[in-house]
């Protein structure tokens, strides 16, 4: 007796089991060689971010000092009320006008801005030194120039820096003022 080919009329089709763990196989060699680079791209896009972020804000500090008049003071801040003694920028920022130049916010001084950066990943340390940015009215940036570097806590992404002349303008870098390389350390 033979069956009816209008029921069936085609073979069912499956993978074998060799076929299978071929495409396994190869599914792995390409994950493996991929995901370093998407980790590595990834780390850069951090990076790239925080710089971005922190150039907005010197920028912003700067305009604010000329347009109000009075000094502007950028500094390191965990609570975003008060200036931590800390080189270490990656917890948050404030940005307040210093009508006093005291260099201390107080609860009568107009905060302009708290950020906090998004990342945890990454560091972003001032030279030493530098533990507040102020600008003057003028736009000026006095004092010694300041390096804010950007460090990722991946070794394979190269660490970043932006640099801040006494003139006030900000620029990227990825070599410090004196042409050495930066240091994560």
């Amino acid at each position: 007796m033979s069956i009816p080919t209008t029921r069936l009329g085609r073979r069912c089709r499956a993978f074998t089991l060799v076929e299978l763990i071929t495409s396994v196989a190869i599914l792995i060699i390409l994950l493996s060689a991929g995901i370093p680079g998407i980790r590595t791209l990834a780390g850069n896009s951090r990076i790239s971010t925080a710089v971005n972020e922190m150039a907005a804000h010197l920028h912003l500090a700067r305009s604010e000092a000329i347009m109000r008049g009075i000094p502007t003071v950028l500094c390191p801040s965990l609570d975003g009320n008060s200036c931590d003694n800390s080189t270490e920028w990656a917890p948050g920022l404030i940005l307040y006008a210093d009508k006093d130049r005291d260099r201390q916010h107080d609860p009568d001084e107009v905060l302009l801005r708290y950020h906090r950066f998004a990342s945890r990943q990454i560091s972003i340390r001032t030279s030493v030194g530098r533990k507040t940015l102020r600008y003057q009215p003028s736009g000026l940036s006095p004092g010694s120039t300041a390096t804010i570097t950007f460090c990722s806590r991946q070794p394979q992404i190269q660490p970043k820096a932006i640099i801040v002349s006494n003139a006030g303008r900000p620029r990227l870098s990825r070599f410090r003022p004196d042409g050495s390389p930066l240091r994560c350390s």
